[in-house]
């Protein structure tokens, strides 16, 4: 058959893993490079009672992306972006990476308009991130990436193309499905109007807690588009792994390691808006003990270099991580973004630090502080402390989903977080998963070992 010669063998080295370091075996694997490809490839893995993987930039946390000793489909070179006057949107395949799609709307729109809503991972690809309901740096301001999506193509179990549109609820059943439904092959993505002024601000406490007090008492300010927290272990890592990461040494200045900020990026109009929005914030900075003039800044394009800083703390946590992994296999990243309705910033942050010292774990908190869900890294140096931290996450879940909030929004479940997953979700929501799965999959053919 035509189909069998998109098909082939993995090589010697089968294995897939993404940045979780959950490690699965593939039996084949695909590379398709349209959407007509895609459809022949899930018709012959259907007919062949084959089941398949997909996976784009490998960037997850949850090993989702990783196969199950199955078919492998990796979306990576399915590319390209197409972008359309009229309305100012782009047309984009599913494995064209963040780091593409900024660079083609600069381009086409004359350097007049910008995709907003990026995760820090460049490399990281549309169809990933509309799958695991990502959302960027700026999210504080413009939401997650599928806010952003007014229309998804897709390829269903039987291997036939789809179109829909936001209004349906097909959309939103794809949305954060972590590709169990269906294969998403392109996306229409709006685009918005490059702001006329950009500051980004950090500010620097003597603690986390400090840090997060300023935080509630600010989230009531316009103009605000980025708002992250930094704890001082994440500087601790910069400061530690500055020889070995190279972009780190792309940061003109290290903030000191013993102590904890909040990195803000506003937007508006005008220089003036932005100035009076600066000067309320630095009158609040010493009523939680942050020093007024000791507070870096920058302007327009330079704030690439406060988002680099950002994203290299990730990188900071997988270096780490990878030594641990390195030595026992079982050791793997371990990251939480629960949300909890019923917690200010502040007594989010001393409920994280409380459980992890009750449990003797060293954690590493940053993030969307803004919205209420920093990152918990929690750094495992053994394969009993790894457990150990599972069960403590599997707490942070239980204690969320019972307060009403949402334990798996962002990093999604996958294969590493399934059993919290079933342990600790409402019954309405793995009831709902569950017939969502039968409705669109019902022969099982997507994702295995995903969420279930």
């Amino acid at each position: 058959m035509k189909e069998s010669l998109l098909i082939h063998s993995p090589g010697e080295d089968n294995s897939i893993r993404d940045e979780s370091l959950f490690t699965g075996r593939a039996l084949s694997v695909s590379s398709p490079q349209t959407a007509d490809e895609v459809k022949q490839i899930v018709r012959y893995c259907a007919d062949n009672g084959m089941t398949i993987t997909a996976h784009g930039g490998l960037t997850g946390i949850n090993g989702a992306g990783a196969a199950a000793h199955n078919h492998s489909m990796n979306l990576r070179l399915l590319t390209g972006v197409s972008y359309r006057d009229s309305d100012n949107t782009l047309w984009v395949k599913a494995g064209t990476t963040f780091a593409e799609i900024e660079t083609a709307v600069r381009k086409e729109s004359n350097m007049t308009r910008e995709f907003p809503a990026s995760p820090t991972e460049k490399s990281a690809t549309i169809g990933g991130a509309l799958s695991f309901g990502a959302r960027g740096l700026r999210s504080y301001k413009y939401g997650s990436v599928s806010d952003f999506i007014s229309e998804i193509e897709y390829c269903d179990h039987q291997g036939d193309l789809h179109l829909c549109s936001n209004t349906d609820d097909t959309f939103h059943d794809l949305s954060g499905s972590e590709g169990m439904f269906a294969i998403i092959t392109a996306v229409r993505l709006r685009t918005v109007p490059i702001p006329e002024a950009v500051w980004g601000l950090m500010f620097f406490f003597p603690d986390h807690f400090c840090a997060a007090g300023f935080a509630d008492a600010i989230t009531a300010r316009d103009n605000i588009s980025v708002f992250e927290l930094l704890d001082s272990k994440s500087f601790e890592l910069l400061h530690e792994l500055r020889s070995q990461i190279s972009s780190i040494s792309r940061l003109p200045e290290l903030p000191v390691s013993s102590q904890a900020a909040i990195y803000l990026e506003l937007e508006g109009d005008s220089e003036e808006i932005l100035e009076e929005t600066a000067g309320d914030l630095l009158d609040l900075t010493a009523e939680y003990q942050g020093d007024p003039v000791n507070i870096w800044n920058v302007v327009g394009d330079e704030v690439e270099t406060f988002r680099l800083m950002r994203h290299v703390v990730s990188e900071c946590i997988n270096l780490k991580i990878s030594s641990y992994h390195a030595l026992d296999a079982q050791i793997k990243k371990l990251s939480c973004a629960c949300y909890f309705p019923d917690k200010t910033r502040l007594e989010l942050m001393q409920y994280y630090q409380d459980s992890l010292e009750e449990n003797d774990l060293s954690g590493v908190i940053f993030g969307h502080i803004g919205s209420g869900n920093p990152y918990v890294n929690i750094l495992s140096h053994s394969a009993e402390e790894y457990y150990r931290a599972r069960m403590l996450i599997e707490k942070w879940c239980k204690d969320s989903f019972e307060a009403g909030g949402q334990a798996f929004s962002e990093c999604g479940v996958g294969k590493l977080y399934r059993d919290i997953f079933h342990n600790t979700a409402p019954a309405d929501l793995l009831n709902k998963r569950i017939s969502l799965k039968q409705k669109w999959d019902p022969d099982g053919l997507f994702n295995p070992q995903n969420m279930f």
